[in-house]
């Protein structure tokens, strides 16, 4: 069977400008300094708490009341993100060949699943996983769990690929033993993509590489 595990923020949707800016107004409603432009891209993908802590420079022992301020915030906006443009025809392929899709996001899993409704992306999708509401888990975890609850649905995932657009999808992807595909229209730079079995630069060419990889 052939299987896609897709990454949310910056591969679905995107959704930097929203993630952006919650976290600008988090650091100046707390006090703290405002990363520059580039350096504050970075917050974009990686699990909330790690964000906050080696993105904007949080201290590890006010993380979670940030992360608390920051959600308050976030939640206000998050459903503006826009879908990539190629992104649901490239869904809707996959799936009219036969493929079985799931995210695999390292947002909190209630949130992802908002997003994907409103954007009507969730019919595209068997399962929907993200981090829980601790938020303290790495991707390989998260793909864990998508692998999981695939299965639990009669789905037999073991060729799965991964698509992402930072390292820890990459990394995710590989500690789980499955290949990867790193997208070059996200938030990562395509350096982080090096240990990827592929890149696809635009959604078109992720589905000719997803047939390539496909078992």
């Amino acid at each position: 069977m052939r299987v896609a595990l897709f990454d949310f923020d910056g591969t679905l949707v995107n959704s930097g400008p929203t993630v952006i800016g919650a976290a600008r107004a988090t650091l100046e409603q707390r006090g703290y300094p405002v990363p520059d432009a580039e350096a504050i891209r970075g917050f974009v993908g990686p699990p909330l708490l790690n964000g906050i802590t080696e993105v904007l420079g949080v201290p590890a022992a006010e993380a979670a009341a940030f992360r608390d301020a920051y959600r308050e915030i976030y939640t206000q906006t998050m459903t503006q993100a826009e879908v990539y443009p190629g992104i649901e025809e490239a869904l809707r392929t996959l799936v009219d060949a036969g493929w079985t899709l799931a995210v695999a996001t390292s947002k909190r899993e209630d949130l992802a699943r908002r997003i994907a409704e409103a954007k009507g992306l969730d019919r595209y999708f068997t399962v929907i996983a993200g981090a829980d509401m601790a938020e303290q888990h790495d991707k390989a975890w998260v793909i864990g769990q998508a692998l999981e609850r695939l299965a639990a649905a009669g789905v037999d995932a073991a060729g799965a690929v991964m698509i992402g657009d930072r390292h820890h999808d990459v990394d995710g992807a590989a500690l789980r033993g499955l290949k990867s595909i790193f997208v070059t229209w996200g938030y990562g730079p395509e350096a982080e993509g090096a240990p990827a079995s592929a890149i696809a630069h635009d959604p078109a060419e992720c589905v000719t590489l997803l047939d390539r990889l496909a078992v």
